[in-house]
């Protein structure tokens, strides 16, 4: 009976807010379009839904808000209300092969070609001034990118947000694969969205399955019963190659861009590797005048979270000023950019973001400025073996005289699944579990109180000297702040493939019992105070969960990794004068 009371309730709250939609949109003079194709240049027509503003005349012009969707249009029914509602043609056209259009969807091939063919498209309608802004989040800010690198002539302004980084942050991070791909190609296969099979707990079991018993990773399509084409491509580059380089602006095609853009990423956006890296190549390779015009918007916020903030996530309370209006933002922005209006008023500099723990927003006009010093702290652990959190190294100041190194033993056959050491979902909680620090094959290391406050902002970096037995594994770290109350708050982390050390484009294997330097340059950019008192707590290990790619420290590309060949990793971290192991945080004083 519960379960049958809280689908009834599902249901009454599902149609009350159908019908006060339908209200809502009947007590408005907006006129929709529905299923409007657009033919491309090879034959293939995509579908789009059209909102013509309250006060549509033939007569005048109006200027088009455009987002690009593989999500299906009927997603962006409230924002097509709310910019027609604001005089603006507002148009949501379905990706290729999904939805009303027809094709092929093949994840981020088509995209950028046929949205320059429809920016363009716009340009010639008779009510068309031939200026088009587009806006959108996740894959739909990717998208924006890689129609921006085609330089329709019409496109004079984006919004990314939290855009997706093929090959940096998505299929995989650091070119370690994430099972999640399939359930994501899931959601996009076909012409419908699979919300439902989306979200249920068959694709944790799959996940569980594939770890426990030890499938080959480049099966794992066949292991959900849908072989899929684009998964296997995918997995057929595991490095940082030409494939995916091909998604990103060369310097010349930065130099050329010439409109304004807003981006928009969160502390703890998934996609913030992507975001942060069209901005950054921007910044690095884009002429003057562009980059004057560029925006970045960076808050407390995780992946969904950058198009709806609020004030609590995973322990973390913000104040109200966290909580953007975004509906406004973007129409405050285009209305600056395409009708001359004035700049929106939260735009006090060109970079915007939020200290956590201050609760206030930040500007500066470049982002190399967010920080202007760092401190190091230096591993030791020449009284315990930095084995859990009761016997744990330090982290000091200076670094220290020869020391034995610390070891973690990593037998990728114990399927013991440590748990990730940072945050799993929207819902993480980034406080209190601190029970990662009991598991044997981790090792741990804590500084002493904080004799002032520290104000981070940017990438907690982790200089690590080891030498390994093996040919290859993959490595993860975390770090933390202890407060004086004894919570543990996430502050960063990051994972690195050994074969990769040197970098992403290309594998070179570990030389076995050799002394080499890792950087972990940290997953994401963030901004907190550290209070005084408070003490940072560092944990290193193997990567070894469900949730990622299984490494079994062999030769062969993980992903064609068989169990039956798999090494046992003898991981020795060293720190001492000759080999410095530390971390390294950026400050600003």
């Amino acid at each position: 009976m519960k379960n049958k009371s809280y689908y009834f309730l599902f249901l009454f709250l599902f149609f009350f807010q159908y019908l006060t939609a339908i209200n809502y949109s009947d007590s408005l003079n907006v006129k929709i379009k529905f299923y409007q194709k657009i033919k491309m240049s090879d034959g293939i027509k995509l579908s789009s839904n059209v909102y013509f503003p309250e006060d549509f005349n033939k007569a005048k012009k109006y200027s088009t808000i455009l987002i690009i969707t593989p999500y299906v249009s009927d997603e962006n029914h409230e924002r097509g209300l709310f910019f027609s509602r604001n005089g603006y043609v507002f148009i949501t056209v379905d990706c290729r092969g999904r939805g009303n259009s027809d094709g092929k969807f093949i994840p981020f091939e088509d995209d950028g070609k046929d949205g320059a063919e429809v920016v363009n498209w716009i340009g010639k309608q008779s009510w068309s001034d031939g200026k088009v802004g587009m806006f959108g989040g996740s894959y739909r800010g990717m998208n924006q990118w890689f129609v921006l690198k085609e330089f329709p002539k019409n496109l004079k302004t984006i919004i990314p947000i939290a855009s997706v980084g093929p090959g940096l942050d998505f299929p995989k991070y650091n070119n370690i694969f994430y099972p999640y791909v399939m359930r994501w190609l899931m959601l996009t296969s076909g012409k419908t969205i699979n919300q439902k099979l989306f979200g249920t707990d068959f694709w944790t079991q799959k996940q569980e399955q594939l770890y426990k018993e030890r499938v080959p990773f480049n099966t794992y399509d066949n292991l959900i019963g849908y072989p899929k084409e684009v998964f296997q491509k995918w997995i057929s580059h595991p490095s940082h190659d030409e494939f995916w380089q091909s998604f990103y602006f060369t310097p010349e095609e930065s130099r050329k861009v010439n409109i304004p853009i807003l981006s928009i990423t969160g502390h703890f956006d998934s996609d913030q590797p992507g975001a942060m890296k069209y901005y950054l190549d921007h910044m690095k390779n884009g002429n003057n005048s562009a980059k004057e015009n560029h925006y970045l918007i960076v808050g407390p916020w995780s992946h969904g979270g950058t198009r709806r903030p609020k004030k609590e996530l995973g322990g973390f309370k913000f104040d109200d000023s966290a909580v953007l209006d975004m509906n406004t933002l973007y129409l405050n922005w285009f209305n600056w950019v395409l009708k001359e209006g004035e700049k929106p008023n939260f735009l006090k500099d060109r970079v915007a973001y939020y200290t956590m723990s201050m609760n206030k927003w930040q500007y500066v006009s470049n982002f190399n400025n967010i920080s202007n010093t760092t401190k190091s702290f230096f591993l030791s652990s020449l009284n315990s073996n930095a084995k859990n959190v009761f016997n744990s190294g330090e982290l000091l100041e200076i670094s220290v005289e020869d020391e034995e190194p610390d070891i973690v033993v990593y037998d990728p056959l114990k399927n013991k699944g440590i748990k990730n050491p940072s945050y799993l979902s929207e819902n993480g909680d980034f406080y209190k579990d601190q029970s990662y620090v009991n598991d044997n094959e981790i090792l741990v290391y804590h500084s002493k109180p904080l004799q002032e406050d520290l104000e981070v902002n940017g990438k907690i970096e982790f200089e690590a000297y080891i030498a390994m037995n093996v040919v290859d594994t993959d490595l993860q770290v975390a770090i933390y702040e202890i407060t004086k109350n004894n919570e543990s708050v996430f502050l960063q982390n990051d994972q690195l493939r050994a074969r990769y050390r040197k970098g992403l484009e290309k594998p070179e294997l570990v030389k076995k019992n050799k002394i080499e330097k890792y950087v972990f340059e940290g997953e994401n950019y963030f901004s907190r105070l550290l209070n005084k008192g408070s003490r940072l707590r560092l944990v290193f290990s193997a990567i070894d969960r469900p949730e990622v790619q299984r490494n079994y420290n062999y030769e062969k590309d993980p992903s064609k990794q068989k169990s039956e060949k798999a090494k046992v990793a003898l991981i020795k971290l060293f720190h001492n004068k000759n080999y410095p192991s530390k971390i390294i945080l950026p400050i600003k004083k």
